[in-house]
């Protein structure tokens, strides 16, 4: 450390370390290019013999009814290199027909055992087994996106197309010049399209309903007014399913009216809440990122009527903790140039104390929604805005993050518009809590794990017996004297880019952010 250093420990430790790393790489490639050249052929001739020698042969990935959602996971793939394709005919396995336009992942290739070991079962047979992160990443269940196995040779034979980038186009349906409706079908893709056309006005389906040979769920967008030629590009460019209406469809509705939505940051912890910021930006999810500094100067509703708390340590002790002693300032100096881009502070200490409290409990009686995850839940429940509900920690389990099953309760949940299966997978997060929910609100519960051992499709999870049963979303509408909405999640539904399954849980919150039942 330099003389003076008041850290013993700073981010430049962190990148020294990475420097070295990489310097050290360069000399080894540098001092031993053959070697490295021929490893690298070694191990891809051994992956592409591999592929052809053992089962699975192939992954495929059928058509389905959301392909956005299996066209990310494609992506995610190619990102690696992996090698995909597009059947350009059906493909006939045994008594299974995959349909042409399917993407067949086959296992003859160099980085056929990475595609393995992304889209099989993580196993861990043994439950002294530890991990230090993520036991299950299983990308179909991680993407709620079915993915199977091929374990028939002839599947390497199949005729293809190559992937570069997998792109979806949107799918239309009649002739009709009343409206258009867009199909909820699961894809994240909605709220990336409603924002894309945020000025035009449509609603939101309550219930399911079919016009032009197509069943909308609830959850659908319907338009019957304004720019429906961009409305037609909007569902093309984000790969969903539309009709052209002869007639507008006798269905229960609520507007689509989209809102302003904050992103609340503690000046710490911010890692996870990262990827909350990260993922709105990819879906086209306008935000503010706001910190103590603004809560305090209240008056929130007048800028939003979302505020997003992701996952980070939120309750009573944190927000009420007084300042340091001595300030902690996060801006830019002449010897700082690259802080306080985002936010600024002349002090990072403390929280924001009651002013922020009473800031949060105006914006929900004057109708907000606050949207709390995994530790930040604590917030609203220990200043009474979630009613009858509180956390409880399972106990007896060695769950290292696998991937889960899950139940939806409630199933006119808005929270889960566009969900195809009442059992669906989850990510089961380190240190997850489950809620207690008092018999006054069981009506509010919108998720269950359904627990036991049997339920975990991939990683270490043992004794999940303790979550069977245990609700881990929790809906409270009139949160606040009758007003405002508390949506709860335990789990951490936007996990560091992975758990794309999961992300609707969030966006539909948003798009349905005041229409609570």
């Amino acid at each position: 450390m330099p003389p003076g250093a008041t850290n013993v420990f700073s981010r430049r430790n962190n990148t020294n370390y990475m420097e070295t790393g990489v310097l050290s790489s360069l000399m080894l490639a540098s001092t031993f290019p053959q070697i490295v050249v021929e490893n690298f052929y070694v191990k891809t001739r051994n992956s592409i013999e591999e592929g052809k020698t053992k089962a699975p042969y192939a992954f495929v990935i059928p058509v389905q009814r959301d392909m956005t959602k299996a066209a990310d996971l494609v992506n995610v793939l190619r990102a690696q290199m992996i090698e995909v394709g597009v059947a350009t005919a059906d493909i006939k396995i045994g008594d299974t027909t995959y349909p042409a336009g399917s993407y067949v992942i086959k296992r003859d290739q160099p980085y056929g055992r990475l595609a393995k070991n992304l889209l099989e079962k993580q196993d861990y047979p043994d439950p002294r087994l530890t991990t230090y992160d993520d036991s299950g990443w299983t990308m179909g269940y991680a993407f709620n996106v079915t993915v199977k196995p091929i374990d028939d040779k002839s599947i390497l034979t199949a005729a293809v197309t190559p992937v570069t980038t997998a792109v979806t186009k949107g799918t239309f349906k009649g002739t009709g010049t009343t409206g258009m409706a867009i199909a909820h079908f699961g894809s994240n893709n909605m709220i990336s399209f409603r924002y894309a056309t945020k000025n035009i006005p449509m609603k939101v389906a309550e219930a399911k309903f079919t016009a032009e040979g197509v069943e909308f769920p609830a959850g659908s967008f319907i338009v019957t007014g304004g720019d429906l030629a961009a409305v037609k590009a909007a569902a093309d460019k984000f790969g969903l399913t539309a009709a052209n209406l002869s007639a507008a469809p006798t269905v229960a509705t609520h507007d689509a009216d989209m809102p302003r939505v904050a992103i609340y940051s503690q000046w710490s912890q911010t890692q996870e809440l990262g990827w909350y910021r990260f993922t709105f930006d990819k879906y086209g999810i306008p935000f503010d990122l706001i910190y103590k500094e603004r809560v305090e100067k209240g008056d929130l509703k007048k800028d939003y009527d979302v505020i997003v708390m992701a996952m980070q340590n939120i309750n009573r002790q944190t927000v009420m903790a007084p300042k340091a002693a001595k300030p902690q300032p996060y801006k830019q100096t002449d010897k700082f140039k690259f802080l306080g881009q985002y936010g600024s502070t002349d002090d990072m200490s403390g929280g924001f104390g009651q002013a922020g409290v009473d800031a949060f409990g105006k914006f929900l009686e004057q109708g907000g929604t606050l949207i709390a995850v995994q530790g930040a839940v604590r917030f609203p429940i220990e200043f009474g805005w979630a009613r009858t509900v509180d956390v409880e920690t399972p106990q007896g389990m060695n769950a290292q993050k696998p991937l889960v099953n899950a139940e939806i309760s409630n199933p006119n949940s808005q929270i889960f518009y566009g969900y195809e299966n009442t059992i669906f997978p989850v990510k089961f997060t380190q240190g997850a809590q489950t809620f207690r929910v008092g018999m006054a609100d069981q009506n509010k519960i919108a998720a269950k794990y359904v627990g036991g051992d049997a339920a975990v499709l991939s990683g270490l999870g043992v004794g999940m017996d303790a979550v069977a049963g245990k609700a881990f979303v929790v809906d409270v509408p009139g949160a606040n004297n009758g007003h405002g909405r508390v949506v709860l999640f335990a789990n951490n539904p936007i996990y560091r880019w992975q758990n794309f399954g999961e992300f609707n849980m969030v966006f539909n919150t948003i798009i349905n952010w005041n229409d609570a039942k």
